[in-house]
């Protein structure tokens, strides 16, 4: 995601002279015509207000890469493709599709409003009250009734309405918004974890529940793929186990029927620390991790080992 930080600061602080100099063009049939923005202070945030959008109904886009470009931001409905509005710097009199076009030549929705924007953006449209059937309507290109469910086909939610107002939401495929993320930015890697589960899961519900429960460890591994611990945590298949890593290493806890779950058909008995202190334990092996529980399942310890 381009120049969150940037964008963060220009939303919510508002700073009149980052924003002051903005002109506003909006798309019509035949191209897009400037639009005079009545408000004191020009933040993006008024800006959008002005034209209608509160802030969970827009996000920005911008490619300071680009050189000699009209074009300085692009703002867009949510959830979609669709401009709200393109802003130049206030000496710029025209601008044609093709510039805007030429803008967007390296924009893609999946990455520019990527998964954990969506959950974001759902999660504040319910607590802010802001996020209307006929807004998400129109930019699915689908009618909803003011009581109704509906399924984003494309981003897994199936979002629940009443009184016209998104009220709450949940997965329709059951991936965790890092397992979407996988899914749609890291196919790849995707592919590989679900595979592994596959191989060991018998259930579709428990295929999903490890790839969930990795691909959320693997968003909050220190250092993610440079992770100096990998090496104790990496099968024969070169498939990094980032759920017990994070235990072995960080503190997270586990109790013993999450483990053997995310690591079905993975794991053995080990004679390690059972006796120890003749207190009442089990330890499992996984790759090169030991992982001892009590009697009541909560884990006591973990260690690494050859």
């Amino acid at each position: 995601m381009k120049l969150k930080l940037l964008i963060a600061i220009l939303l919510f602080c508002g700073i009149k002279s980052y924003a002051s100099g903005f002109k506003t063009f909006v798309p019509k049939e035949d191209g897009y015509f400037p639009v005079e923005i009545k408000v004191e202070k020009k933040s993006i945030n008024n800006i959008c207000k002005f034209l209608g959008y509160n802030p969970e109904q827009f996000y920005t886009y911008n490619d300071f890469d680009l050189k000699d470009s009209k074009v300085f931001i692009v703002i867009f409905k949510s959830f979609s493709d669709k401009i709200i509005c393109v802003l130049t710097e206030d000496t710029v009199e025209s601008i044609e599709q093709k510039d805007v076009s030429n803008y967007l030549v390296n924009f893609n929705l999946k990455d520019d409003f990527d998964s954990y924007d969506v959950e974001s953006t759902l999660e504040d449209g319910v607590k802010n009250k802001s996020l209307s059937n006929d807004f998400i309507g129109e930019v699915f290109n689908n009618q909803i009734s003011e009581n109704d469910s509906f399924v984003a086909v494309e981003f897994g939610y199936e979002l629940n309405f009443k009184n016209g107002v998104l009220t709450s939401y949940n997965s329709s495929d059951g991936l965790n918004k890092w397992a979407k993320s996988w899914k749609n930015e890291m196919p790849e890697r995707y592919r590989e974890y679900y595979n592994e589960a596959s191989r060991h899961q018998t259930d579709e519900t428990d295929i999903l529940k490890e790839l969930n429960a990795q691909a959320d460890a693997f968003a909050n591994t220190p250092y993610g793929v440079m992770n100096e611990y990998i090496k104790f945590h990496t099968n024969e298949s070169g498939i990094v186990n980032y759920k017990m890593l994070l235990v072995a290493h960080y503190n997270q806890t586990i109790k013993l029927d999450e483990f053997k779950l995310i690591n079905k058909g993975r794991y053995e008995l080990s004679n390690e620390f059972n006796d120890q202190d003749n207190y009442k334990r089990t330890t499992y092996r996984v790759n090169k991790g030991l992982y001892s529980f009590d009697e009541k399942g909560d884990l006591i310890n973990s260690y690494t080992s050859n």
